[in-house]
């Protein structure tokens, strides 16, 4: 997946689409309403996300044998990890300096660790963990034990299974109307976004398509999402999974088709690299700038917010790469080896025989 280096940097435009959104927001008051208007569409950089999960599971699962369990150990030790040391470094740093626009309690962090849907006490309309960038990482877990499920059948019939159990859930959703955080989650549309991303994994690999008609794809996908994507609640799961989820799909199936035609630019790549500690510590960053912003009234300006925004952007960054370089990659590294089976190493005949 390394070599279609499109995925690399659409994972980085959406995570920094979703930084400058919450970037914004500190500052909106300053800033045109159009700017605010334009950021907004910030929010579908999770939908992206999601499209660009349902992708590279489908293409690095495609065709290799049934192995649910160490699926899921895998995506456990790639996830979990830097989430778990997020929320516990949030709640420590919320509670050393006493904010008290955020209520933490046990059962709250418990859930968030675990993963499980629940609705957070400080926002109580809103199924939000203790860190709020991690609901989306409640529909990925879910997306990946569904996905499991689906290697226990034959290739063959492995997509067949995922839509009829995608389509199932949501339509369950539709019909029951549920209100338990859990259930809301389970059916929601947006899991139809992980649907599209395999959907276009396997298109991709039968029809790549030309040049021409992956651009038009491309152009179409940010057209509509420019043209519709500025109106959407984002607590409309059916309407965000159309209007957002929709243009994803085409995104990111004209960004793959057009792969290797597109230039290698290495420091985009790293930053795709770095999108998920972006997504995940901003506001680790974010919110003291914010409180910075706040207390500094004489610099309030629309030339100065703009500035809140490109500076934010450029420090979460940095600090992205080096969560990365210093933190995540190693650390999965290390539990790779600790947790994975190593795989058996050939004898000298069948070497031989591998090599020709």
């Amino acid at each position: 997946m390394n070599r279609v280096y499109t995925i690399q940097y659409l994972r980085a435009l959406a995570a920094l689409a979703v930084v400058a959104l919450h970037a914004g927001k500190r500052v909106q008051e300053a800033l045109p309403d159009m700017v605010t208007t334009g950021l907004s569409l910030g929010h579908a950089g999770v939908d992206l996300f999601f499209v660009i999960s349902g992708f590279i599971m489908w293409s690095i699962s495609h065709n290799k044998p049934s192995d649910p369990i160490g699926f899921l150990l895998r995506r456990l030790i790639r996830i979990a990890p830097p989430y778990w040391v997020a929320i516990l470094v949030w709640v420590a740093v919320v509670s050393v300096l006493n904010y008290n626009w955020i209520t933490v309690t046990t059962p709250h962090v418990l859930g968030s660790l675990a993963f499980f849907p629940h609705y957070s006490p400080t926002f109580e309309t809103r199924i939000w963990p203790v860190l709020v960038p991690g609901w989306t990482l409640t529909y990925e877990m879910f997306f990946y034990l569904v996905f499991a499920a689906a290697l226990l059948v034959a290739t063959k019939q492995r997509l067949g299974l995922l839509v009829a159990l995608f389509l199932g859930l949501v339509g369950a959703g539709f019909w029951l109307d549920p209100n338990q955080a859990w259930a809301v989650t389970y059916t929601s549309p947006l899991l139809l976004e992980f649907l599209g991303g395999c959907l276009i994994a396997e298109l991709w690999k039968r029809r790549p398509g030309s040049v021409a008609r992956n651009l038009l794809l491309l152009l179409a996908g940010f057209g509509l999402l420019i043209t519709f994507g500025t109106h959407v609640d984002d607590a409309d799961l059916a309407h965000r999974a159309l209007v957002f989820g929709g243009p994803a799909v085409l995104i990111t199936l004209g960004a793959v088709g057009l792969g290797r035609r597109v230039p290698h630019l290495p420091w985009l790549e790293r930053l795709g690299d770095a999108s998920y500690a972006i997504y995940l510590f901003h506001l680790f960053l974010l919110v003291p700038m914010g409180e910075a912003w706040t207390r500094l009234p004489g610099l309030h300006s629309t030339p100065a917010a703009f500035g809140f925004i490109v500076l934010t952007l450029v420090l979460v960054c940095f600090m992205g790469l080096a969560i990365y370089k210093y933190g995540e990659h190693p650390l999965q590294k290390t539990l790779n080896k600790l947790f994975l089976p190593k795989p058996p190493v050939a004898k000298p005949q069948e070497q031989s025989l591998a090599n020709r």
